[in-house]
């Protein structure tokens, strides 16, 4: 039954191949999580820094202290903005390597499918004949001690 070892091997590998991808899955769903939530931070700085410098302008001390917060701003905007580069970068990739596991997922499973089929179309011809010897052994019995004309 070396065909049927290779159809429960395959079996287990396509299995391992489906795991692949709901792991990548998993992982490229984290990333964009992890994205979006750099989006939305880099959208809420960008929305103070906006804010400002509107409060500050008739006070010297707030028009200081609003510069350095500023400044801050800027300096934490580009930071994330670079971050933001880095995930999407990483998120390219996953969804690469996310492609490609999905392909080689389909290839093992189109594979299965046909061993199985395989396996399917030896099995049913061996019980075809075995269901034959079977009625050839009943119809030589049943003609063997039937007179002979």
């Amino acid at each position: 039954m070396n065909l049927q070892h290779t159809v429960a091997s395959m079996r287990r590998l396509a299995e391992l191949r489906a795991r692949e991808v709901e792991t990548l899955e998993a992982e490229q769903a984290r990333r964009q999580a992890l994205a979006e939530r750099s989006r939305n931070s880099l959208r809420r700085m960008r929305e103070l820094l906006e804010q400002v410098g509107r409060q500050s302008a008739h006070c010297p001390v707030r028009a200081s202290n609003s510069a350095h917060y500023k400044a801050s701003l800027v300096d934490m905007i580009a930071n994330q903005t670079r971050e933001l580069a880095r995930q999407e970068q990483a998120l390219e990739a996953g969804r690469h390597a996310l492609h490609e596991a999905t392909l080689r997922r389909e290839r093992v499973q189109r594979a299965l499918q046909d061993k199985q089929a395989e396996l399917s179309r030896v099995l049913s011809t061996r019980d075809q004949k075995r269901q034959d010897q079977a009625a050839l052994q009943s119809w030589v019995h049943a003609h063997r001690f039937s007179p002979a004309y």
